[in-house]
């Protein structure tokens, strides 16, 4: 306990004095000081650049090391909007998107079907529940605890002020999760990380296992699934992009779609995705 409050103590500091400047000024700074401190942070250099090399082996050691700035920066960013997720709520309105690709949703959720939105941890994440929240349709979400029980109490908090239920992954989060969506309640889910069951699924040109179980469920209970992504532009401007509804054939069929969906996004805008996720283990 006493090794997790040291290692929680930097983080506490960092957020106290973020807490004097506005909210863009404190995303701004998140950004810059995550720059200048995650690439010096040997366990998370390693393990991006290790991704980095899997999936470009061409890629230069120079090259590599900026990539790593820029990526540092992009994770610091999305990391302050989640600590103050109530804040970052509250300026969605300087969030840019296209009204009419909220039409699928909201007659969805008119005629209580229920809606799974997929997503992954790429550019502002955040920001896809904050346009979808706007609109009356405020989204539960999975997560997983973190070791740190220091900081897991702000971690959970965080993602709850995002809308609620917030589901923790495992056998209970599940039954929870169907249960809300039996109901037409509306699910925003992350589809990048490694998981123990599924199957293989080519991403980024590397085969990397994928649970088919959001597929499924979507066909079960005929949920709108739409691929949704918040990426960062210039001046910090995010746009959130929600994409056409994906055709419920098989679970295999709809995973690779997913994981298509999200390939197109990283490889777009490639410094944006959050490389330290295990990814291809």
């Amino acid at each position: 306990m006493l090794r997790q409050l040291l290692e929680i103590i930097p983080f506490y500091f960092l957020i106290t004095a973020l807490k004097i400047l506005p909210f863009e000024k404190r995303v701004h700074w998140g950004g810059l000081l995550c720059e200048l401190i995650l690439p010096r942070v040997r366990k998370f250099y390693k393990r991006v650049d290790a991704n980095l090399r899997f999936v470009y082996p061409d890629m230069s050691y120079n090259e590599r090391k900026e990539f790593i700035k820029q990526n540092s920066k992009m994770i610091g960013k999305s990391f302050i909007e989640l600590m103050f997720n109530r804040e970052f709520h509250n300026h969605s309105h300087k969030i840019k998107y296209k009204k009419n690709q909220l039409a699928p949703l909201i007659e969805a959720k008119n005629i209580g079907r229920p809606i799974i939105i997929i997503s992954g941890h790429i550019g502002s994440w955040e920001a896809v529940r904050a346009i979808l929240s706007r609109h009356g349709l405020t989204s539960g979400a999975i997560y997983q605890r973190n070791r740190n029980i220091f900081y897991e109490k702000l971690h959970l908090r965080a993602i709850k002020e995002g809308g609620e239920p917030i589901v923790e992954v495992g056998t209970s989060g599940t039954r929870k999760m169907i249960s809300l969506i039996r109901s037409g309640g509306v699910m925003a889910l992350m589809i990048d990380q490694a998981v123990r069951e599924g199957k293989y699924f080519e991403f980024l040109g590397r085969p990397a296992k994928t649970s088919t179980s959001i597929a499924e469920i979507a066909l079960r209970y005929q949920a709108l699934l739409v691929p949704a992504y918040g990426i960062r532009g210039d001046n910090d401007r995010i746009e959130v992009n929600f994409e056409k509804p994906l055709e419920l054939k098989t679970p295999l069929y709809i995973t690779q779609k997913m994981n298509l969906s999200l390939e197109k996004r990283v490889k777009a805008d490639p410094t944006q995705w959050y490389w330290p996720h295990r990814r291809w283990k």
